[in-house]
């Protein structure tokens, strides 16, 4: 069954309502905070595009990195070290995906892994440096006996992040 979710607004807060729980409450300045930083402006020029204090901007960022509603992370970028990198679409025919995962992501060459309902079980995002070593890791995860068959593709280019007007739902 569907979670229904509610909006309701009161002195311009939206507060979004689960069956289960108040998840999570946006207001129309953290809305736009939010759609300033996907289209890459920093926070001294969010701030006198908003014309918010500066200080004011620095501390709603803070707490939305705080409560994990925005995420900042930093990456290698491993092709400029000399290393290429892909995709391992890994498919499964038995098993606890989740144990499965977590063998997966202790190989060597491994950067991060997902789970997926769809198409492939789990994603492994990999980095190599010779084709030796790409061979050898598609091998080890072939000989998991809950592992039915291991796709590679390998990144050409990924282009950079679409600036997306999401201020309209996050407002419901």
């Amino acid at each position: 069954m569907l979670n229904s979710i509610l909006c309701i607004y009161y002195n311009r807060i939206c507060y979004i309502i689960s069956t289960k729980l108040l998840q999570k409450k946006i207001d129309i300045h953290d809305a736009e905070i939010i759609q300033l930083i996907i289209s890459g402006k920093n926070k001294k020029e969010i701030s006198s595009q908003l014309s918010i204090p500066l200080s004011t901007i620095q501390r709603r960022a803070r707490y939305l990195l705080a409560d994990e509603t925005i995420k900042s992370k930093m990456e290698i970028n491993y092709e400029k070290l000399g290393f290429k990198t892909g995709l391992l679409h890994i498919y499964l025919k038995n098993g606890n995906i989740d144990q499965i995962a977590k063998k997966i992501y202790e190989l060597h060459g491994i950067t991060s892994i997902e789970i997926h309902i769809g198409n492939s079980d789990i994603l492994g995002h990999v980095f190599y440096k010779d084709a030796t070593k790409l061979l050898d890791l598609i091998s080890k995860i072939k000989n998991f006996e809950e592992v039915d068959r291991v796709v590679w593709s390998e990144r050409v280019y990924q282009s950079a992040p679409k600036d997306i007007d999401i201020k309209a739902d996050l407002l419901c």
